[in-house]
């Protein structure tokens, strides 16, 4: 049955124009929350004007009217004006229209405009400001209109550039706006709907989809090599930069990491000439120096000298500091230090003491005069982005070196032999290449448990024996899936990285089928038999194997020999094409490469051509000969 006083209200409801200073909010409001985006609307009110009408009843206060007209459905907008009178952008006396009804009928009126509202879908508003855009408004002129910052409508606008197919799915609510936003990262639409079209809709994350359109660019936020350049003057170099509107401040991913590299490089180089007059009998720069780099490095022996009266006085009184922290430490109360402040003080003092005394204990260290003879030093980048310098290495070759030293023999690698020494690879090619190595190797052990199960033992007995430190947490084994592509771009297209994505769709299919039928993972494992799990056991390991290193340089005892177990032969897995070796090389390095695979008779016709024709002659001769660089090569490594 039609509702007779709000059908007469809304076909010949009495408008008045009356000022705002004589409106009130209407205890018959059915809005009783504090409503937000009063600033917004405002903007909207300000830039348009009053779209609809308040609607109103007049006050009486004991039968008698007061002047006053209170509001029974617009409160919002009745909020929105007094802040513009705030704001002296209207007057109190500025009149509006107001429609005017009993009081029999106000409260139906004001339950029927805030009923059965529904707000606008952002697809809408998207479009809205791209009409706007196309009007000749810019983000700065649309923002002030309707309340938003300029960085909003940027936002908003940002969505108009996705494929008409990825909008649509979002404007029907089959995609939120965390999947949307991460798309609009490109503006290639083939790509945006490849990734939606070919994802799992269980994988359909907006940070999945964020690592799939980036995986082969640099995180700003949280790469060293990034903090290390500076961001200024990455792009005074001409560096582009992918900028995610839809992030925080400060967020993007640089996407030319050949020039970031080249840029670090020469700031390192630079750090390098500040040390060369310190003696070092040779030095280097890397862009990173990981544990595997490490590993094939032994430090300079050292023996400790005497400290002098005034280094006594400095340590003895560091370690009546450090006795003095011992004492809060025993002392603390963390019922009295409920936001921890005063632990956290404690702490900073602690490790601030702890640094000075170790960086004394440090200076006290004279190094053996031999090893010193042959020790280095790298200058490379840490974790922060900070220029790191580990003096004393000498590498593990060098080693075999010492006792002829020490028996007063010549030919050591001197300081002028080994700063001309060139590596024949880049670091960036050298990363590479072990890039497909650890790939191989992952594709290869998922067929050998024995050895997985061994290598994961190594691991564990690593932790559980190694001195070094020990959490107070109960003992955990993780698992970091190994992410290649960053150093190896083409990797995907690897013979190695096709196998292991087929067992991880195997494995992936069974796991996903457990919770289909109820069961937990853990339940269902214990129901499998011990060849299953040993073939997982297999696949999860493999794929944390990671050998990539930026060093040329046979690699570590523990590569060699997971290498010589398995029997692994490189030439299997890999061979040099365009895109893994020859673009990454010079002119001299593919005709001396011709010449070692083909003849040397086949790389002197080659002298004279071009960089281009070169390589794809090259790549036409070498295809099928099973051709490996050295650090590669399996039969060195199992000598």
């Amino acid at each position: 049955m039609k509702n007779t006083h709000v059908t007469q209200a809304i076909e010949t409801g009495n408008i008045q124009r009356i000022a705002i200073k004589n409106l009130v909010k209407s205890p018959l409001n059915v809005r009783k929350k504090e409503s937000g985006g009063i600033g917004e609307l405002s903007a909207l009110i300000a830039a348009q004007g009053l779209i609809h009408n308040l609607i109103v009843t007049e006050q009486k206060k004991k039968n008698k009217k007061t002047g006053k007209y209170e509001v029974v459905a617009g409160g919002r907008r009745l909020d929105a004006l007094n802040l513009l009178v705030a704001e002296e952008r209207l007057s109190k006396e500025s009149e509006v229209n107001c429609r005017v009804v009993g009081a029999e009928e106000a409260l139906e009126l004001s339950l029927a405009e805030n009923s059965g509202r529904e707000a606008m879908h952002p697809a809408d508003l998207v479009m809205a400001y791209r009409n706007l855009t196309e009007a000749g408004l810019s983000p700065d002129e649309i923002a002030p209109r309707f309340g938003v910052s300029p960085l909003t409508v940027k936002r908003y606008l940002k969505l108009t550039h996705v494929s008409p197919a990825i909008f649509k799915l979002y404007a029907e609510d089959e995609m939120n706006f965390e999947q949307i936003s991460a798309l609009a990262l490109t503006e290639d639409h083939e790509l945006q709907e490849r990734i939606w079209n070919s994802t799992p809709e269980w994988q359909r994350s907006g940070s999945n989809f964020r690592r799939l359109i980036t995986g082969t660019e640099i995180d700003i936020q949280r790469s060293p090599l990034a903090k290390f350049v500076g961001l200024e003057k990455y792009e005074a170099a001409g560096g582009l930069v992918r900028r995610d509107l839809f992030g925080k401040e400060g967020e993007g991913y640089i996407q030319d990491t050949e020039l970031l590299e080249s840029l670090a490089l020469e700031k390192l180089n630079q750090a390098i000439e500040a040390i060369k007059g310190e003696g070092h009998a040779w030095a280097q720069c890397h862009t990173t120096f990981d544990h595997s780099d490490r590993a094939e490095f032994v430090r300079a022996r050292t023996s400790r000298r005497e400290p002098t009266a005034e280094e006594q006085a400095a340590m003895d009184a560091l370690d009546a500091e450090m006795e003095a922290l011992t004492a809060e430490f025993e002392g603390y109360d963390e019922e009295m230090d409920e936001d921890g402040e005063t632990y956290a003080a404690i702490e900073k003092k602690h490790d601030v003491v702890q640094e000075k005394i170790a960086a004394l204990n440090e200076s006290l260290e004279e190094p053996d005069a031999t090893d010193l003879a042959i020790a280095g030093v790298i200058v490379t980048i840490d974790h922060a982005g900070e220029l790191r310098i580990e003096r004393g290495l000498i590498r593990k070759e060098d080693v075999k070196k010492l006792p002829k030293a020490q028996g007063g023999e010549s030919g050591l690698a001197g300081s002028e032999q080994s700063e001309t020494a060139k590596p024949v690879h880049s670091e960036k090619l050298t990363r590479m290449l072990t890039a497909h190595r650890s790939a191989a190797i992952q594709a290869q052990i998922m067929d050998r448990p024995e050895i997985a199960l061994a290598a994961l033992v190594h691991r564990l007995a690593q932790s559980v024996f190694s001195n070094g430190y020990l959490s107070n947490r109960i003992v955990q084994v993780n698992i970091e899936q190994t992410y290649l592509k960053k150093d190896a771009e083409n990797i995907e297209e690897s013979r190695a990285a096709k196998v292991i994505e087929e067992k991880r769709a195997y494995w992936t299919a069974r796991i996903e089928a457990t919770g289909q039928g109820g069961k937990t993972l853990f339940g269902w494992l214990l129901e499998q038999d011990l060849a299953d799990l040993h073939d997982l056991l297999a696949f999860c390991t493999a794929v944390s194997i990671n050998t990539v290193s930026g060093r040329e340089h046979a690699p570590s005892d523990d590569v060699t020999a997971i290498m010589a177990a398995l029997n692994l032969d490189m030439a299997d897995w890999w061979e040099p094409t365009p895109e893994n070796y020859l673009s990454h090389v010079s002119k001299d390095r593919i005709i001396e490469v011709v010449g070692e695979a083909v003849s040397p008779q086949m790389a002197q016709t080659m002298t004279k051509m071009k960089k281009g024709e070169l390589i794809e002659s090259s790549n036409a001769k070498l295809s099928g000969l099973r051709w490996l660089p050295d650090n590669l090569k399996v039969e060195a490594l199992q000598e």
